[in-house]
């Protein structure tokens, strides 16, 4: 492998070692018996590799390298950022490791260490030795300059409101409580800007006062935080509050997962005294302090969990409890803790976009294999992905986010 640029340095991932270092390299990691499966590939980028398939691909390999890395047998280099750019994590490594699900093992790291955690600090120190990908750096480039990590006019943020009929207040104008943060995906997507849409729809149909911030809104900075660009994601997320705080907003609610994890875990107490809900978990509760009954629309479903509100949030229930009440939904074999990852997240897609189109396809067959219509979620990055999938396998279900559904019951007579 080619040698480090600098001596080696590794002051991220020394602040997280303990987890890595505590690997006994059980593979758990890879394939697991559970009671959804009885043989389960854990890592979706472990399953989607044509045999031979290599222990780097999963997390026990990946700490072998964090390991050699540590104790100096190996050299940060290109080599080791385009292997574990090949992850879209997902968090399913941590969820199935022996070590933090058996509680009579005495190695209880990862209850408080994250390998998301461990491997997004190896990507910083990678990233500071200037071992970027260069799609990565043109991406997080995009970012603190324009604001959002596709390189487009920011302007352009708030072309969607053109396709509703009503008026949508700018509340970096007037002063508002509660704001609807769309997030980049969502709102410079032609295809997914339909979650803007019906999101908004539906705040306006229930009389919730609310306002965005168009062309001024800010990106959370997801991607630069997932890629490692720390010095990016720290600009970004600086700008983001010093704008929410100045504003006075209360509340945030997003349709985004990755905004809604961004804004509510990755910020840590910056945002402290705004509460911040995703969407669906927002309007669950409304609705049932108001005692709004959604209709059943008598369709078939199956609910995909994204990986930043599931399992880096722990919200597998509002978004199936809501579901249940408009639909007639189907579990996929792998569901919550143990969902199979959409291959999206993570800088995957823009780092490896064959690599991230194939876990979507493996998601999308085994919706498919639920024989519904439907495929429903609650991320705009999921919605593309697997929008992409459906289409190249010419399948004839319909991808849909959750706040569609709830705007059709809504209005259904």
């Amino acid at each position: 492998m080619s040698e480090n640029k600098s001596e080696n340095q590794l002051k991220n991932l020394e602040k997280v070692k303990d987890a890595a270092l505590s690997c006994v390299h059980c593979g758990q990691c890879r394939v697991a018996n559970w009671p959804i499966q009885n043989f389960y590939y854990v890592c979706p980028v472990y399953k989607s590799q044509v045999s031979p398939q290599f222990d780097p691909y999963f997390a026990r390999g990946k700490n072998i390298i964090l390991k050699g890395l540590l104790w100096g047998d190996l050299k940060l280099s290109r080599e080791i950022t385009e292997l574990f750019s090949q992850c879209s994590l997902c968090g399913a490594c941590e969820e199935f490791c022996h070590n933090a699900m058996n509680e009579n093992f005495d190695f209880p790291t990862h209850r408080w260490t994250s390998m998301v955690e461990v491997f997004e600090a190896l990507r910083a120190d990678l990233v500071e030795a200037g071992f970027a990908l260069d799609s990565h750096s043109s991406m997080n480039k995009a970012l603190t300059e324009k604001l959002n990590p596709y390189d487009r006019d920011n302007k352009e943020k708030s072309k969607w409101t053109d396709q509703i009929d009503f008026k949508v207040k700018d509340a970096s104008k007037k002063p508002i409580d509660l704001l609807y943060y769309v997030g980049c995906t969502a709102a410079l997507t032609p295809n997914i800007q339909n979650i803007a849409i019906y999101t908004s729809k539906i705040l306006h149909k229930l009389g919730i006062d609310f306002g965005i911030l168009g062309e001024h809104e800010i990106c959370c900075g997801s991607v630069a935080l997932r890629t490692g660009d720390r010095k990016a994601f720290e600009t970004i997320s600086e700008k983001n509050v010093e704008l929410l705080k100045r504003l006075g907003i209360k509340t945030i609610i997003t349709s985004c997962a990755g905004c809604y994890r961004t804004l509510k875990k990755d910020y840590n107490k910056k945002l402290d005294g705004i509460e911040i809900f995703h969407t669906v978990e927002f309007l669950q509760t409304y609705l049932q302090e108001k005692e709004i009954s959604l209709k059943n629309l008598e369709i078939r479903t199956t609910y995909h969990d994204p990986c930043h509100i599931g399992r880096h949030m722990g919200m597998y229930e509002i978004p199936r409890e809501v579901l249940a009440q408009i639909s007639d939904p189907i579990e996929m074999q792998t569901n919550r803790e143990g969902a199979m990852c959409c291959g999206a997240g993570g800088g995957l897609r823009k780092g490896n976009a064959e690599l991230s189109l194939d876990l979507a396809k493996n998601r999308v067959k085994e919706a498919m294999e639920t024989g519904v219509e439907n495929l429903v979620s609650t991320c705009p990055f999921c919605y593309r992905n697997l929008s992409d999938a459906l289409e190249e396998l010419n399948s004839e279900m319909k991808m849909i986010d959750l706040v569609q559904l709830i705007y059709d019951s809504l209005n259904r007579k």
